[in-house]
């Protein structure tokens, strides 16, 4: 009774890691998904995606500080989304003709990371 016990934890253990090992070798970019408000950088962030056809992206607005009186909002036509290297939790979003909330832009592309 004993060794089926440990057995049946044993297999238990294995199943859980395996399952973890599983989730976390999913791409970073995976939590930006279309159509959907996205919540990042600890909640201080608020990304929107309108489309997204692989590491393409259009229809981008950034919040940072929403609902707050310093809220400043990013906005961009079009950019491209790529995982941060070896960290799982971030990705690198450049951004293409970004305009601030102002309707101003230096005329340079721009990258922000982001994580989930």
């Amino acid at each position: 009774m004993k060794h089926t016990h440990i057995l049946i934890l044993s297999g238990l253990l294995l199943c859980g890691c395996s399952q973890k090992q599983a989730a976390s070798t999913a791409p970073a970019s995976d939590f930006v998904q279309a159509g959907r408000d996205i919540k990042c950088n600890r909640g201080s962030g608020v990304l929107h995606v309108d489309k997204r056809d692989g590491n393409s992206l259009t229809g981008i607005r950034y919040i940072l500080g929403a609902g707050t009186s310093s809220e400043e909002v990013t906005t961009a036509d079009t950019g491209t989304i790529v995982p941060s290297g070896a960290n799982q939790h971030w990705v690198v979003i450049t951004l293409h003709s970004w305009k601030d909330k102002f309707g101003s832009h230096d005329g340079q592309d721009t990258t922000m990371a982001l994580n989930q």
